[in-house]
């Protein structure tokens, strides 16, 4: 089993991040019970876990007819195994993704009404929940409004301004943001633990650097390491660099300075490697919110280079713009390269 995978947290005290396992526990020691909960934030950083840690506390065999819940839930009772097994029949998950049609959510709501089979609730876990239709929303919005007292759902999604104003309101909202390295190298440490690794603070340091922020890319990191590598430090920066995401600042670059010939020979090689464009574009959207910060006096240091002087705030504002598109369009696109490569060359082409 893959690390992601394996040793995901099981419980909210093995939740990394401290401010949303304290949310989380102040909610389970009211006796006022969200019926829907909105999990918002990037890839990576624990939204399913953590429904399915929810899913627990529901059902825990601990918590069964009590009004106040336990938030640590037991993991060693039947339901907190099946539900760590995904062999839980009140625990139901869809990815809105694949199935975000007004039938697949009609079904859902035909199935709301009964009694759970072994637990305490049913739980509808909604991945991707901002992929679902026009029709596919109305319908669960019905559902939303009038749930029966056995029933909670958990949307999670990693692009919230998609979501009717209608959805939100009816669900507590609570935000995941990217974890910072403290947090990182804890849930790393947990494996490292688990494998019985021996690994420097410094190789821990370097993935947890190249993860940007993600729980899941840190665990793939590493297990690719493991895989790869003598993990030395020397070994593994060797590694990240030649399997990494590539230097955004160097296409940032020639993005800036209108090089599109040799931006989209870079573009052409980052493809060929296979990776993620999403990334890409969401290090170019960092690197230039830094720039935006530092022309406006915000930021006193540059870590951008020369390039800083010689843009300006339009120029900033323009491709920033022209990125979030291209961004909106990358996981619809049946060429994944494509958006981003129609940006290189409409920034190159306007006139300020």
């Amino acid at each position: 089993m893959m690390y992601y995978l394996k040793y995901r947290p099981a419980s909210l005290a093995e939740i990394d991040n401290q401010k949303r396992q304290e949310i989380l526990t102040k909610i389970f020691q009211s006796s006022d019970l969200p019926h829907a909960f909105l999990f918002i934030g990037p890839k990576g950083t624990g939204k399913t876990s953590t429904a399915r840690i929810i899913a627990k506390i529901l059902n825990c065999e601990q918590n069964q007819g009590k009004k106040k819940l336990n938030p640590q839930s037991c993991n060693q009772c039947e339901n907190c195994l099946a539900i760590a097994k995904n062999r839980f029949l009140d625990v139901y998950e869809l990815d809105a993704a694949s199935s975000r049609g007004i039938d697949d959510i009609r079904s859902l709501r035909d199935q709301v009404s009964y009694a759970p089979t072994r637990g305490a609730y049913k739980v509808y876990i909604i991945d991707e929940v901002h992929m679902l239709t026009k029709e596919a929303f109305n319908a669960l919005l019905k559902t939303l409004e009038e749930p029966p007292s056995h029933v909670v759902f958990i949307l999670a999604t990693t692009e919230s301004h998609k979501l009717p104003e209608t959805i939100i309101s009816r669900c507590l909202t609570v935000p995941f943001q990217k974890a910072n390295l403290v947090e990182i190298r804890q849930s790393l440490l947990r494996i490292v633990k688990g494998e019985k690794l021996k690994v420097s603070e410094a190789t821990l340091d370097l993935i947890a650097k190249s993860s940007q922020g993600s729980f899941r890319d840190a665990a793939k990191l590493l297990e690719l390491a493991v895989s790869t590598t003598d993990l030395t430090e020397k070994a593994v920066s060797s590694l990240l660099k030649s399997n990494s995401q590539v230097e955004p600042e160097q296409f940032l670059k020639l993005v800036l300075a209108k090089q599109t010939a040799p931006a989209l020979k870079f573009l052409q090689d980052y493809d060929s490697q296979g990776l993620d464009y999403s990334w890409l574009i969401e290090a170019l959207l960092e690197e230039l919110r830094v720039m935006l910060l530092i022309k406006k006096g915000l930021i006193d240091d540059s870590q951008i280079g020369s390039i800083i002087n010689k843009t300006t705030l339009s120029e900033i504002s323009r491709l920033m713009k022209i990125l979030l598109e291209a961004y909106q369009l990358t996981k619809s696109s049946p060429i994944e390269a494509l958006p981003l490569m129609i940006a290189v060359v409409e920034f190159a082409q306007e006139k300020v």
